[in-house]
């Protein structure tokens, strides 16, 4: 009888409504499950905690009294109430004190701030195409890239291009982009404003760890095994409440959890300091559209997928492979000094080339090899130090200057790696993966 008064009573009013006529509060209470009206009743902190099932309109209404009233057989609608989602975890099955877990404070989503107007002209373009950063213009009807008119506060690419950032291919993409590149923005669903420089970085070590020292296109198992997405909010200066951003708001972070990534793979540092790359925007052409198209589309939720794995009955194929970076790692490699190599070669990582960073030798075509360099021309130590540690945390010197080199200059590790090796061309396994289709060399 108490019940359902109760749950007539509460049919009265929705949900704010309630809420605030008895002072509700949202909190983690835990409970056990059971069955019937009251579904289940837990002792924490000297109250009586009762949930009450679907008979009132709400995801679920906890009621609680102290444990000493004799108001708890009749559920009176005076009581104070905690609502409770309907999908409220089960704890543990001893009862203590902290059945009732304080709650986690929520965070607010506020709009994004106004672009930023970009800070990138002609001439500074033209640089980063002397550089070989980006291609020569070679239409008037239809550039390589153009330089936002000056009344373009915000991106307004024309039809068949995309907004791209300075620092993007200085860190590592090129024009037109990489199957790997192309692949990040499919999986993670993004546009290429969602990426940072930091994301362009973590990319590009990884295709040049593929290519220039495994000997093989970048390799999609092994990515997904190590690198999860997650969504960057920028700060308020008020505590819960975050705002989300127009561009950058993709982090890829090496997992965490019982199988240590960080320790599976070489040490990445990035730098912090990238103040203003957000207004060094500007419009690079989308050959055959290639990258999706620009949308002005902000992300406010992480996507379930961006923390997907490999499937579990794969994993042991990437045995070979993570024994082989564990090798890479004891040697001392590091981000740094696959950027040192990358940048001593002239190529971008994140760029479709004819060769991989490993076929670039003194036997391969002229053709090829002047398709795949940014640059014929020798960098100076200085300019690689400045690079890598625009990228890379730490003092880098310029001793160390292509001091891992990739294969097959002299000196570079010496692995073995036979055709069955899955990379990313191959989509998923066609050919069988076995322990001995990539090896350390002399290894038993």
């Amino acid at each position: 009888m108490a019940v359902r008064l109760f749950a007539r009573w509460a049919r009265l009013f929705r949900w704010e409504t309630l809420r605030h006529c008895v002072g509700v509060e949202f909190g983690a209470l835990h409970l056990r499950g059971g069955k019937g009206p009251l579904d289940g009743a837990i002792m924490g902190g000297g109250y009586l905690i009762y949930r009450i099932c679907p008979l009132v309109m709400c995801p679920g209404v906890a009621a609680v009294l102290p444990s000493t009233s004799r108001l708890h057989s009749r559920l009176s609608p005076l009581v104070a109430l905690v609502l409770l989602p309907s999908h409220a975890p089960v704890p543990p099955s001893s009862s203590s004190e902290s059945a009732i877990l304080p709650a986690k404070m929520p965070v607010r989503l506020v709009a994004a701030d106004d672009w930023r107007p970009s800070s990138m002209t002609e001439r500074r373009l033209l640089e980063l195409e002397r550089e070989g950063l980006l291609r020569h213009r070679t239409s008037l009807s239809s550039p390589e890239w153009i330089a936002p008119p000056v009344d373009h506060r915000e991106p307004r690419p024309p039809k068949g291009y995309v907004v791209s950032f300075a620092k993007f291919h200085r860190h590592g993409l090129g024009a037109p982009p990489s199957r790997f590149m192309r692949a990040l923005c499919h999986h993670y669903g993004v546009e290429l404003q969602h990426f940072s420089p930091n994301t362009i970085t973590v990319a590009a070590v990884f295709a040049a760890v593929c290519e220039g020292y495994l000997g093989m296109m970048p390799h999609w198992e092994l990515w997904l095994h190590l690198y999860r997405g997650e969504l960057f909010n920028a700060p308020t200066g008020t505590t819960g409440v975050r705002k989300a951003v127009r561009a950058g708001c993709l982090n890829l972070v090496l997992k965490t959890g019982k199988m240590e990534r960080p320790h599976e793979y070489i040490p990445v540092g990035l730098s912090t300091n990238h103040a203003g790359w957000d207004s060094q925007w500007f419009y690079l052409r989308n050959d055959d559209d290639l990258l999706p198209a620009y949308t002005r589309r902000l992300i406010t939720e992480r996507p379930e997928n961006w923390t997907y794995g490999v499937v579990q009955v794969h994993q042991s194929r990437l045995d070979p492979l993570l024994g082989v970076m564990k090798k890479l790692r004891s040697e001392g490699l590091t981000a740094a000094l696959v950027l040192s190599a990358v940048h001593h070669r002239r190529v971008l990582p994140l760029m479709s080339r004819p060769l991989r960073m490993d076929e670039m030798a003194p036997g391969a075509s002229s053709r090829d090899l002047e398709a795949c360099r940014m640059s014929s021309e020798a960098p100076a130590n200085d300019e690689v130090v400045a690079s890598v540690r625009a990228a890379i945390a730490g003092d880098f010197k310029p001793e160390h200057v292509n001091g891992f080199p990739m294969r097959p200059d002299a000196g570079s590790i010496d692995l073995v790696c036979s055709p069955l090796v899955y990379s990313f061309d191959s989509e998923f396994l066609s050919t069988p993966f076995s322990k001995s289709a990539f090896v350390l060399a002399g290894a038993d």
